[in-house]
């Protein structure tokens, strides 16, 4: 119990911290004083870069990390697999390819990205999961990388291989975007917190919950409509992110535990806290340009991926 408030209490504190140097560093430095004195109104210039550039993006961040890693814990918990991420699962590259195709043959509607990522992510786990894979996790993991593959192909085969995402990511993200991410965030996460209980049943075997009148298929179904809404969100506000979902769930049972109702609220904060961190590394390394968070992540995610499976063995990957 010490060790998780202990945890708790340092991510919160590394998230404040973070979000103020994300605030301080950019093309321009600004110190404390004067990040202080913008807020009195006495630096009118300051106080527009931040509201209109810094403070968007340090927010947008911290919401998609958090929906991020929420995503990926819950997809552990309901494939029983601690590989288990919608980024390496094909949902959000097909969320990618569904708001591709359908800005191109529907009219501009209300929430358009939003359900087109929607719909993609549900085809994509409609394709995925079945019985077969849910009981091999390394199958699931094989298949779900070739869909991931075939649905990024036929975007970039729509697109004569250019990249659509570069339209997308967290550079020149607007207050509009963050409204939007906030209030589907906002949503998602009260969900997950309040069905953190399912994704502890589902640690027990299907026939022993359904014994006890449990609706195992339900349950299920549940997480993943829940898991393809957060990552279907973020997909469609700052494209595709990928490893987080791996990432931050792996590392929180270290700190916090196996219950999913410590896992899933540790898991917000940290994931909010990584995403920040890598947006902000990416604004500074190659100033005045950046590199992509999704860039980033990937550089960090596909080792701590290549780790996990070698430490885990064959049978050493089922998430608990």
């Amino acid at each position: 119990m010490a060790k998780e408030r202990s945890a708790y209490v340092i991510i919160c504190l590394a998230l404040i911290v973070t979000a103020i140097l994300a605030l301080m560093l950019g093309t321009q430095f600004y110190s404390l004083p004067q990040l202080w004195q913008a807020l009195l109104g006495n630096r009118p210039a300051v106080l527009s870069t931040v509201l209109t550039f810094r403070l968007p993006r340090v927010l947008a961040a911290m919401i998609a990390g958090g929906m991020l890693a929420s995503a990926g814990a819950i997809s552990q918990a309901v494939f029983r697999n601690r590989l288990a991420d919608p980024t390496i699962l094909g949902v959000t590259s097909a969320g990618e390819l569904f708001m591709l195709l359908g800005g191109m043959v529907l009219p501009a509607f209300i929430f358009q990205k939003q359900l087109l990522a929607l719909l993609g992510g549900l085809v994509a786990f409609a394709l995925l999961a079945n019985r077969k894979t849910l009981r091999q996790p390394y199958q699931l993991i094989i298949v779900g990388v070739a869909l991931n593959l075939t649905f990024m192909a036929l975007t970039q085969l729509f697109t004569k291989g250019i990249n659509v995402s570069s339209s997308l990511g967290f550079n020149g993200i607007t207050w509009s975007s963050v409204y939007s991410l906030l209030i589907t965030g906002f949503v998602g996460l009260v969900a997950v917190l309040l069905m953190a209980p399912w994704a502890n049943d589902l640690k027990l075997p299907d026939e022993q919950l359904a014994s006890v009148g449990l609706p195992v298929t339900a349950m299920r179904l549940g997480l993943l409509a829940l898991v393809v809404y957060l990552s279907a969100d973020v997909t469609a506000a700052v494209g595709t992110i990928p490893f987080i979902g791996i990432i931050v769930p792996n590392v929180a049972r270290y700190f916090v535990g196996h219950d999913y109702q410590t896992i899933l609220p540790f898991s917000m904060l940290s994931g909010a806290w990584l995403l920040l961190v890598v947006d902000t590394i990416g604004r500074l390394v190659v100033l005045p340009s950046e590199l992509s968070a999704a860039t980033i992540m990937a550089v960090i995610g596909g080792p701590f991926l290549i780790i996990l499976v070698q430490r885990g063995g064959f049978h050493g990957i089922k998430a608990r």
